[in-house]
């Protein structure tokens, strides 16, 4: 009778520690014997007695091991309580009209501080409103002085453009009569002399002018520059 030979064991390494292993005993050598094996079997260190595999064990500890410290439900309302996960129920069935008390005194907290937002909005709301209607007045006082400067432009064009045409009508007549005496040369003179004059007054209004819009502009940049901006005096002061 022919006696069979026992098949020659087949080795392999295992693809945490190295070790050559009999390829048979390979799952059992991860679970026992390799200690940088993720799939070594090891007892839970908080003491629950459950056998967890390493690569678990910290998913087990933080999210189910009822030995573990965790948060009170009513953590965020005050309650400064930390327990097994097991006495989490227990806890809060022992304490419900303390946790009733963090939740009202919570609501009441969180309401005090509503209404001094609320109380903040209102007076920046208001302080706004001032700033808008200080814009509207000096956005209409600006309309208003360039009506007037328009004005008063206008009218003096007009008496220069009148004087101009008296001068020279006056002119021409004394031309055609051979009558340019001193008293006409005089005449024109006077006339000369005033529209340099009215021209220097134009001059000197566009230049008042100039210096009442740089004042309006510098007052509108402080005003937009804050809330807090103090509204600035009117251009005629």
């Amino acid at each position: 009778m022919l006696k069979l030979e026992a098949p020659e064991a087949v080795t392999v390494p295992c693809e945490y520690c190295a070790k050559q292993v009999d390829k048979r005993e390979l799952r059992k050598h991860q679970a026992y014997d390799c200690l940088q094996s993720e799939l070594r079997i090891m007892q839970c260190p908080k003491g629950c007695g459950q056998n967890i595999e390493a690569r678990s064990l910290e998913k087990h500890i933080v999210d189910e091991c009822p030995l573990e410290l965790v948060p009170c439900d009513f953590q965020l309302s005050g309650c400064p309580r930390r327990i097994t996960r097991r006495a989490k129920r227990e806890h809060n069935s022992e304490n419900i009209e303390y946790h009733l008390s963090l939740i009202n005194r919570g609501s009441l907290e969180r309401d005090d501080r509503t209404a001094k937002v609320e109380k903040t909005l209102r007076a920046r709301e208001m302080e706004l409103q001032g700033l808008y209607t200080a814009l509207d007045q000096e956005r209409k006082e600006r309309a208003e002085m360039f009506d007037e400067f328009e004005e008063r432009m206008i009218g003096m064009l007009e008496a220069f453009e009148e004087r101009i045409k008296d001068n020279t009508d006056n002119s021409k007549r004394a031309l055609n009569g051979s009558l340019l005496t001193t008293n006409n040369v005089d005449s024109m003179r006077r006339t000369v002399d005033g529209l340099t004059f009215d021209m220097q007054n134009m001059k000197k209004e566009a230049l008042d002018l100039a210096v009442r819009v740089r004042r309006m502009q510098t007052a509108q940049a402080e005003q937009a520059s804050g809330p807090g901006a103090q509204r600035t005096p009117s251009m005629g002061g």
